[in-house]
């Protein structure tokens, strides 16, 4: 395990044994072309810097309080993987954001993770990557299990835009937190493609949203706008509750691979299903595919 004393830039190809911490005040700049490989290691492990309790993982991971800058280039990407011949899902923990403003994550590659990004009240800003192979590709919550912590109850902030999230066991979670999900292909992934839980202040537009076992997975959300993205051919339905949904949804806009009102109604599971289960409205249904992958 390594804590980072002073601003710090890797380049080249990192083997990680364990934990590596970027405390606050502290930048980690990781230089475009840049594998970052972290070997998979029991719970028990001494490398772990902060023990197995949330939100550290027992896994290894990059832990960041201070701030990280990781900018590849289309032509040289940043991959941060497992080291391991046999690389599978959760090798490492994730690229952990612990309370810190000003991450960004372009052009980078997250491959074999438990969970690719995490944040606990942490602001990032995530560009033209792709979440492979993970456990979850992107996590992120507002911090309410460390009290005493600087950034207890401070909400997560992402920006997630012009990513690919595929044949992850699920795409994007989050709760009670605020940020943009726009111009990303969400598809193949084994349980959900986006699963928004409580008070979201998100906005989900633009989007692929394919061949998920659930598209939109939904729990207690409120606040949410869903609009302008292809959600469809997801295995049991585009959208759904995981147990409960109290609050309406409102989905407008959004193409859901047909006009044939039963057939996107069989899709969509809500209050005509379940009496105790909020409505989701999708009028007006968009009468053609959405441009996802354009604009800004």
């Amino acid at each position: 395990m390594t804590t980072l004393d002073r601003d710090t830039t890797w380049q080249g190809n990192l083997v990680l044994n364990g934990d590596v911490f970027v405390p606050v005040g502290v930048t980690l700049t990781v230089a475009p072309g840049t594998t970052v490989s972290f070997r998979r290691i029991d719970e028990k492990s001494d490398q772990n810097m902060f023990g197995i309790d949330s939100p550290y993982y027992p896994q290894a991971e990059l832990i960041v309080q201070g701030r990280l800058l990781a900018r590849g280039t289309k032509e040289q990407p940043i991959v941060f993987t497992s080291a391991e011949t046999n690389a599978r899902p959760a090798d490492w923990g994730a690229i952990n954001f612990l309370g810190g403003d000003g991450n960004v994550v372009e052009h980078a590659k997250i491959l074999c993770a438990y969970n690719g990004i995490h944040a606990h009240g942490a602001e990032v800003t995530v560009r033209h990557s792709e979440f492979v192979k993970n456990g979850v590709g992107i996590s992120f919550k507002s911090e309410e299990e460390t009290p005493g912590v600087p950034w207890f109850g401070k909400r997560s902030q992402l920006v997630i835009e012009h990513s690919l999230f595929a044949n992850n066991k699920g795409g994007i979670g989050f709760r009670n937190s605020s940020g943009t999900i726009r111009h990303n292909e969400i598809r193949d992934n084994k349980f959900f493609g986006i699963w928004p839980k409580e008070d979201a202040d998100v906005e989900i537009t633009r989007n692929e949203i394919v061949r998920n076992r659930k598209g939109i997975y939904l729990f207690q959300v409120r606040g949410l706008r869903l609009e302008f993205n292809n959600i469809h051919d997801n295995t049991d339905y585009n959208i759904s509750p995981a147990e409960a949904q109290d609050y309406e949804l409102a989905a407008p806009n959004n193409w859901f691979g047909t006009i044939n009102r039963q057939k996107i109604d069989e899709t969509i599971f809500d209050r005509k299903d379940d009496p105790d289960l909020a409505e989701v409205k999708i009028d007006p249904i968009a009468t053609k595919a959405i441009d996802w992958e354009g604009g800004q």
